[in-house]
């Protein structure tokens, strides 16, 4: 009796290890935290404070992912973390294309319904290249630690537990609860709008078998909104944003302090894009223990 408490029949079962895999996230993180205590960094939304931030997170994710799979004698890539040498390969610009086009229709939507306004730029000269790749850096560490964190042996475990689609639609539901109760000024519509592009997200990672398109969309999707159409995130506008934006109007429009995301016009792209990706990427392919 006690055994199978623990035990499946295969290996320790997916919510004990979930919980010792919280539980390295716990300790590392801390002490990351403990480590980053006499970092002087920038104020407000800034590239270099995210960067730092993200990377940070990124590493404490692959050192707990890393334990578990030598535990659990299961390579990186079974979580869905493609090798270095796969990771900018074609999944990886796929998911980039799809990371400038969704929020391209958002504003696009938003601009015709008079609730986007550009006046110009807003850093020019050295500064504009400067930030340019800084806020590329900075969300490129974003999609890479976001994705592996929440969706690398995270998802992995939990769909070995209860099954691909339940533990999609947890890990989905809660992202957006995540950003909906760590963010100000948070609505409804940012909630639905991050649970969708999760579940956006996580059908990537099941048609696909690597979180290289993932990566590559969250990456680019979050440069497009913060950097270049320069709209507001968690009532901030980025340091060193591209444009000098306005979003006048009614924020079901606009997003307002929240910025695009939390605006109407992303949950209709978004659902579109699930249904545009569930038409072209047919075959189930990871995890390989799922079930649909």
């Amino acid at each position: 009796m006690l055994r199978k408490i623990f035990h499946n029949g295969r290996e320790l079962r997916s919510g004990w290890r979930l919980l010792i895999f919280f539980l390295l996230i716990f300790a590392l993180g801390y002490a990351a935290r403990k480590g980053m205590e006499r970092l002087v960094l920038p104020d407000g939304l800034h590239p270099v404070s995210i960067g730092v931030f993200d990377a940070v997170m990124l590493v404490v994710a692959l050192i707990a992912t890393a334990i578990m799979g030598r535990f659990e004698h299961r390579r990186l890539a079974a979580y869905g973390i493609p090798p270095v040498r796969q990771l900018f390969g074609r999944l990886f610009w796929a998911g980039v294309v799809w990371g400038l086009v969704m929020p391209s229709a958002i504003i696009l939507l938003i601009f015709l319904s008079g609730g986007y306004h550009v006046h110009g730029l807003n850093v020019t000269g050295t500064g504009l290249l400067k930030f340019a790749g800084l806020w590329l850096l900075a969300n490129l560490l974003i999609g890479l630690s976001e994705e592996i964190t929440f969706r690398g042996y995270f998802l992995y475990t939990l769909a070995d537990g209860i099954g691909f689609w339940p533990a999609a639609m947890i890990n989905a539901v809660g992202f957006g609860a995540l950003h909906y109760y760590t963010k100000p000024h948070e609505r409804w519509e940012d909630w639905v709008a991050v649970t969708l592009l999760t579940i956006f997200i996580t059908l990537a990672l099941r048609r696909t078998g690597s979180l290289a398109f993932s990566i590559g969309m969250h990456a680019a999707f979050d440069f497009m909104f913060i950097y270049v159409f320069s709209g507001m995130n968690g009532g901030e506008f980025a340091v060193g944003r591209l444009l000098n934006a306005e979003f006048p109007g009614s924020i079901r429009v606009t997003g307002g302090l929240l910025g695009p995301e939390a605006s109407w016009f992303c949950l209709l792209v978004a659902t579109a894009a699930i249904v545009w990706l569930h038409l072209t990427y047919r075959q189930a392919k990871w995890p390989a223990l799922a079930k649909d």
